[in-house]
């Protein structure tokens, strides 16, 4: 075999090896949640439950009954269900996530966060997201899932410009409840 064409093999390789590199998917990749893009007043129905994002508030100043606190807030009023499980189906993952960071809905108000879901009959209340005041000047996406860990899960993904949001100087969370349909 001639030098040259040895040569011309031996890059050919070189350049399928570094294609399959490229598109071979990362370990993140491989365990990436799978996204399911929801509007408000629309219900996402993804493995295990359902929901419909109702609206979204922000204040500066969020109250759920006795219990309120100062701050940024971004409020999320939503309906959700279970569509599998009679029980042990809990709406356990909410975080608002920005280029580089991601706040979890506070747990210090009562709220949606953790309540358990049955088939059939939606429950409705809020979700609060104590940020930085820096913060609403951007684009977020609201994920929610039902499990703690969403990888490898479905998520329901809301995209959020808060930009377009007024802010009110108190936002009220709904109580949480069963839905009145």
């Amino acid at each position: 075999m001639r030098r040259w064409m040895t040569w011309a093999i031996g890059l050919a390789l070189v350049g399928g090896a570094w294609g399959v590199i490229q598109v071979t998917p990362t370990q993140d990749d491989a365990e990436a949640p799978f996204p399911l893009v929801a509007e408000i007043d629309q219900t996402a129905t993804a493995r295990g439950f359902a929901v419909t994002v109702t609206d979204v508030r922000l204040g500066s100043r969020a109250v759920a009954g006795a219990w309120s606190a100062e701050g940024t807030w971004l409020v999320v009023d939503l309906e959700a269900e279970a569509t599998q499980e009679e029980t042990g189906t809990l709406l356990a993952h909410a975080e608002l996530v920005f280029d580089d960071a991601a706040y979890r809905a506070s747990e210090r108000p009562a709220s949606l966060l953790r309540t358990g879901l049955t088939p059939g009959i939606p429950r409705e209340g809020s979700l609060a997201f104590e940020l930085p005041p820096d913060v609403v000047s951007g684009t977020a996406t609201l994920e929610l899932g039902v499990n703690d860990d969403p990888r490898l899960d479905s998520l329901v993904t809301l995209p959020i410009d808060l930009r377009a949001l007024e802010p009110a100087d108190e936002v009220e969370l709904l109580a949480t409840g069963w839905a009145q349909r």
